[in-house]
């Protein structure tokens, strides 16, 4: 995740493309390391000061930077846009306008104004049938559940975390063992912003199925999840539960019924960057008492490099966080049980889903980013492990990890899941059921065949499937080109 910054840490962080003008409509810039491929989008308003600086005002913070090494992505913000189409709904009145708004806003990680869209929405008409179920699902949302002494324990047990911290919301019970240090920018403990994107993602899963129609049931109980603050613990974690999973930052364990993560500003990678941060900000500091000639430049880039390494760690902890507890809500709701059978395409097509883009931020459901089409079209073209049927048999994971890198496995199974939720939503649902009466049992052989039978009979031909989710795929945008073309 780390390994492009350590190898060009003294680079400064730089984009092809030139601006002119002052501040910027956009709120999106790429930077590129110099000689690679890699590349990181921010978020934020951009500021051309003068030719040689400009300034980039992130929601962490401010990062300086130089014309000549950046990349615009030409769009309108989310909340520019949001303004259009909320001046629109208004003036029809009208509440199936007002919930398609509101289910747009939930998907652009708009959390809040989808709610009070809701809220709006109620006052128009509070007899429509399908916002009063939305109306009793928030019921259900905004009741927390009861805690329990004896659940703490087990999960205490568990996890080795008699010396951990316990700290509840509405409906997670977090252990951590994290420093209490408040966040500058969120004025919230690292626990605390944690069980707020918790919440969020809870929320955020619900309403999304309910507004294709599922309303999904939420649990009784308080959800368990454990956060490390140091990644070695989460390493012993790994190795004494047998998961084999050496580079991923969390997991969800069915049988237990707890996720698991670690801040990753503890692995060593994250240490080597912030160690050079501090070299950065020792020779600012030098540089600043002495009055040396260039300080100004030092300083500023000092500045933006640990800020760059402060918005890589948070982006990587909401990525993370967002992916797993999406594992824990399905098993928890019904939609994949506990003890049911495991199919890894779809229950990891689903977290991919819902897993937020890496912007440091909750960024919404069924983000779209250049890295996910990439890693799908990885294997686009293979006639075997990219075709329908391979990825439908759940070889693919077992095939690409054999290979060395499962990230086009990952790639496959995002996109068909995001093809079927938004074009055969109704079918998705069914095949998930149907997967469900699949033994365990079976040799690899016998329970591909039987996954396939299962996905023809719910979802029907292949062959013209293949087609339209091809077609889909071509025609996919980003979520950056989306909302360029949302206003035109």
């Amino acid at each position: 995740m780390y390994r492009w910054w350590l190898t060009k840490a003294i680079s400064v962080l730089a984009l092809s493309g030139s601006l002119g003008g002052q501040t910027v409509r956009a709120d999106y810039v790429v930077y590129t390391v110099p000689g690679t491929d890699v590349s990181v989008m921010l978020e934020g308003q951009l500021t051309i000061n003068t030719p040689k600086t400009a300034t980039l005002k992130h929601p962490r913070g401010t990062l300086y930077l130089t014309p000549r090494d950046i990349q615009l992505l030409k769009s309108p913000s989310k909340n520019s846009i949001y303004v259009i189409k909320a001046r629109q709904v208004a003036k029809s009145n009208n509440v199936d306008d007002v919930l398609a708004l509101s289910k747009w806003a939930l998907h652009n990680g708009m959390l809040d104004k989808c709610k009070s869209l809701l809220s709006s929405a109620w006052k128009i008409d509070p007899t429509h049938e399908r916002l009063k179920k939305l109306a009793g699902l928030m019921v259900y949302l905004n009741k927390p559940v009861a805690d329990s002494a004896s659940e703490e324990a087990r999960a205490r047990e568990l996890v080795g975390g008699r010396g951990m911290t316990a700290s509840r919301s509405k409906h997670f019970l977090l252990l951590h063992d994290g420093d209490k240090a408040v966040d500058p920018v969120t004025k919230k403990t690292r626990a605390e912003m944690r069980l707020d994107l918790l919440e969020t993602v809870y929320e955020s899963y619900f309403l999304a199925f309910a507004f294709e129609g599922l309303f999904l049931r939420p649990p009784t109980e308080l959800m368990d999840v454990v956060l490390f603050s140091n990644h070695a613990d989460f390493m012993q974690m790994e190795r004494r539960m047998e998961m084999s999973l050496r580079q991923v930052a969390g997991f969800y364990l069915p049988s237990e019924n707890i996720a698991i993560f670690y801040d990753s500003g503890t692995t060593n990678q994250y240490k080597e960057l912030q160690r050079i941060a501090d070299q950065f900000n020792q020779q600012k500091d030098e540089m600043r008492r002495t009055r040396a000639p260039g300080a100004a430049e030092v300083i500023r880039f000092a500045n933006t490099f640990s800020l760059l390494v402060d918005i890589e760690r948070e982006s990587e902890d909401v990525a993370t966080v967002s992916h797993e507890v999406v594992h824990q809500l399905a098993a928890n709701t019904g939609l994949f049980p506990h003890d049911g059978t495991f199919v890894r395409w779809v229950h990891e097509g689903l977290a991919s889903f819902f897993e937020s883009a890496r912007l440091a931020e909750w960024s919404g459901v069924g983000v779209v980013d250049s890295n996910r089409i990439a890693y799908y079209r990885a294997l686009e073209g293979d006639p075997v492990r990219g075709s329908l049927e391979f990825i439908v048999s759940d070889l693919g994971f077992l095939v690409e990890g054999k290979l060395g890198d499962q990230l086009p496995a990952y790639g496959q199974a995002w996109a068909l899941t995001h093809f079927l939720y938004n074009e055969r939503f109704t079918e998705l649902i069914q095949f998930y059921r149907k997967t469900q009466e699949i033994s365990n049992e079976l040799t690899n052989r016998e329970r591909a065949e039987k996954l396939v039978a299962a996905f023809d009979e719910t979802i029907g031909d292949r062959v013209t499937l293949e087609l339209e989710w091809r077609r889909y795929m071509r025609n996919l945008k980003t979520d950056i080109e989306r909302l360029a073309e949302s206003i035109e």
